[in-house]
């Protein structure tokens, strides 16, 4: 890291070239003179993976035959003529360039470079170069440099969209500077020294800059941050409504190689508890005695096939301390697959029900000729489990893909004491309710839902119907089937619900509360709150049976994928995630308002 504060010697330093360099780039005296203005700032030239470059691309060669400090980088090739590091058009040479700390305060990121038209070839309508704010937004050229854009996609904490027409061409073959700076609570983003687009933004977190040539093939003059202070840390600082745990972390190491028509596996056997490559697919629940249980697949690999056990953690101190992790199936089923926990309590017996779809191990997953709906029960709590048994010729050789993450009893009118959780139907077929009428003896198909759609999760009604809202985008599909969950569709229900975003993930239903003492009751959905990406972890609340969502509590900010929650003996809400398809994350968030929030002002 470079601490003086003097921007223009410290390009002066060095290199014989660096004269004609700026001779030959008066745009990057504007950019630099407003670096300069951040009095007692200091700067830092940009690094990747961790580890520092050098002070100036201008003196460096990214070139291992040249710079020892770039062995093993062979796909960041190039060659330092005339002071702008001219890139190998390779392929493969796309890799994006990270700093070792990310800006406090005041701060500015900036960017010398030159791409041209011909540099593209075909690749993705030739996008980029752009400056990316890690978490926030994309910003810089789009479509071989018609317009400037401020792309938003797949951000947790997403900056306003923005799309202008291009005031220069900056795949003109020519030196451009493209800057974004934040000077109190105000973002502005500038190309040739000229304002592109300004936004607010909040003035006390960090923020993380990349620089990323996307498929322009830019040639670098200069890359260089500057900021009031600097934060060693490089991730987002993201809010949470709660202290959050991780409840389960992988390994990240796959214990096998998995491609799209199966698995090579490394033995199934090297399974240990607590040593799983990624934990997904999480559910959590509440015994009658006040345990809470958290579940989650344990994988070998990332994939959503191949070798994968059914896994249990419990609390008995309301989530302060957990067990060790507990294999569902014991020594069971260590050559097949499984997927999508799903526990059901009955309240009446305290029985704990849990279900999985068993599948042949090599099976994509969407082979479904050799599948299974499993089902297992604990009498003690969740301590001990029996064996999982097929319930497939009970339900009528459906495949009950995807069950979960929970079921639920019913407790009201004549189907009081039934057992329902939802999942998928017939092969190819619409998504399903199953129920049991004799405390989980045996399984019955019940409704079945109005068009094929994705993960399903169900709450009880008043009057004895099932609400559902599935997977979709980039809203919730919902629909109710009546007569506890065996009957039609009701008329009129199906629908996309606008207060429930989605990014096309699995979601959570849970009945908080029934009407009592003159105040309605409460339905809460979770899911991630954006349809932008898997992020921003939100819980929405109805009182009118699932007409209207007008409580929101945001849980986390950061990574928020698969999801489940359960209402606390205390009133609270508990809730498991995925942060990052690997790791789970846990947490206790205060219950809804006992009447709907009033509405925000526009």
């Amino acid at each position: 890291m470079n601490q003086t504060t003097d921007t223009t010697s410290t390009i002066n330093r060095g290199n014989t070239a660096n004269t004609s360099f700026l001779r030959s780039a008066p745009a990057l005296f504007t950019v630099l003179c407003l670096a300069a203005a951040l009095t007692n700032a200091e700067e830092m030239y940009l690094v990747r993976d961790g580890r520092k470059i050098e002070e100036n691309m201008v003196q460096t060669d990214i070139d291992p035959a040249r710079n020892p400090f770039w062995t093993g980088w062979s796909e960041r090739k190039g060659e330092t003529v005339d002071g702008i590091f001219v890139i190998d058009k390779g392929a493969k040479n796309l890799v994006n360039f990270v700093p070792v700390k990310s800006a406090l305060g005041d701060c500015e990121f900036t960017m010398v470079f030159r791409t041209k038209h011909g540099d593209y070839g075909n690749r993705g309508g030739g996008r980029g170069p752009f400056i990316f704010l890690k978490d926030r937004a994309r910003i810089g050229g789009w479509a071989k440099g018609s317009e400037f854009i401020v792309w938003d996609e797949r951000m947790s904490l997403a900056l306003k969209p923005f799309k202008g027409p291009a005031t220069v061409d900056i795949n003109d073959g020519k030196l451009h500077t493209m800057s974004v700076k934040r000077v109190g609570d105000v973002l502005t983003f500038t190309v040739d020294g000229k304002k592109i687009n300004e936004q607010k933004i909040d003035p006390d977190v960090n923020l993380i800059f990349q620089a990323v040539p996307q498929e322009s093939r830019p040639d670098f003059a200069m890359m260089k941050m500057t900021a009031e202070k600097f934060s060693d840390k490089l991730e987002t600082q993201f809010k949470s409504a709660a202290p959050i745990m991780t409840l389960f972390k992988g390994t990240g190491v796959a214990l096998e190689t998995v491609s799209g028509g199966g698995a090579t596996k490394v033995k199934g056997r090297k399974y240990k508890p607590g040593k799983a490559t990624v934990y997904r697919i999480p559910a959590i629940a509440v015994t009658n005695k006040g345990t809470l249980l958290a579940f989650a697949e344990a994988r070998a690999s990332g994939y959503d096939w191949g070798y994968i056990r059914m896994v249990v953690k419990r609390s008995e101190d309301g989530g302060k301390t957990w067990s060790q992790e507990v294999d569902l199936y014991g020594d069971k089923y260590f050559d097949n697959g499984l997927n999508n926990t799903c526990p059901v309590i009955d309240r009446e017996t305290g029985r704990i029900y849990h279900f999985s779809t068993w599948r042949r191990y090599a099976s994509h997953t969407r082979d479904t000729h050799d599948r299974r709906v499993m089902v297992q029960h604990s009498d003690d709590d969740g301590k001990t489990w029996t064996e999982p048994k097929s319930i497939r010729e009970q339900i009528k050789g459906y495949i009950g893909v995807a069950p979960g993450p929970h079921g639920f009893q019913m407790t009201q009118g004549k189907y009081k004491g039934r057992l329902v959780f939802l999942g998928g139907g017939p092969p190819g077929g619409n998504n399903a309710s199953y129920y049991s009428d004799d405390h989980g003896k045996t399984w019955k198909v019940g409704g079945i839902g109005p068009v094929r759609s994705g993960e399903i999760t169900g709450v009880e009604l008043l009057g004895g119907d099932i609400f559902c809202t599935a997977r979709s985008h980039p809203q919730r599909w919902s629909f109710v089937l009546t007569d506890g969950g065996t009957g039609a569709v009701r008329k009129g229900s199906a629908r996309y619900i606008p207060e429930l975003p989605d990014p096309s993930c699995h979601g959570s239903l849970l009945r908080y509360s029934w009407p009592k003492d003159g105040k309605p009751g409460i339905i809460l959905h979770a899911n991630p709150g954006t349809t932008r990406g898997r992020c921003y972890g939100t819980i929405r609340g109805s009182y009118d049976e699932g007409k209207t969502w007008p409580y929101e509590q945001v849980v986390y900010e950061g990574g928020y994928g698969y999801s489940d929650i359960t209402k606390m003996p205390d009133g609270r809400v508990a809730c498991i995630f995925e942060l990052n398809k690997r790791d789970l994350l846990f947490t206790i968030v205060p219950g809804p308002p006992a009447t709907p929030p009033a509405k925000k002002a526009k």
